[in-house]
C-alpha cells in the first residue's frame, strides 16, 4: 500500500528510534544530545500526529499500513502519553529518562519499530 504521508512515517520511525534506545549520557545541561532528542521524538510521535486525541488506526493509509502497525503504535503512545501526564513538556531530559515507567516507553517504541520496519521491508 502507498502512504499518502511517507515523509510523516519516516518522522514516525525515527521518533520510535529515539524513544526505543538506550538514554544517552546527558551532559550538565541534562539535554539530550542525538537528533531527534528525546522532547522532539515525543513530539514527531504524539503531536505531529494526533495520536493523543486521535487513535493510530485512523492513520491507516497515510502514516499506517495496517491495524497491526496501530495497534504497536498505540501501545507506544500510551506508554509516552503515562509518563508525559507525570511531567512537564519543559521538564530536562534527565527527569524524561530517569521516570519509573520509561523502561516499558522504551520496550513498547521497540516493539512498534519492529513492526513498522517489517511492514517496509515487504
Amino acid at each position: 500500500m502507498k502512504l499518502e504521508f511517507p515523509d510523516w512515517r519516516d518522522d514516525v520511525l525515527a521518533a520510535l528510534e529515539c524513544l526505543a534506545a538506550k538514554p544517552p549520557r546527558l551532559s550538565g545541561s541534562d539535554v539530550d544530545p542525538r537528533w531527534p532528542d528525546v522532547t522532539n521524538a515525543i513530539h514527531w510521535l504524539i503531536d505531529d500526529t494526533w495520536w493523543d486525541t486521535t487513535d493510530p488506526s485512523e492513520s491507516i493509509g497515510r502514516i499506517l499500513h495496517d491495524e497491526r502497525e496501530a495497534s504497536a503504535v498505540r501501545r507506544a503512545v500510551e506508554a509516552v502519553l503515562a509518563v508525559a501526564g507525570r511531567l512537564q513538556p519543559e521538564d530536562v531530559d534527565r527527569l524524561w529518562f530517569g521516570d519509573a515507567s520509561w523502561p516499558l516507553v522504551r520496550t513498547r517504541a521497540g516493539e512498534a519499530l519492529d513492526v513498522l520496519r517489517t511492514a517496509d521491508r515487504t
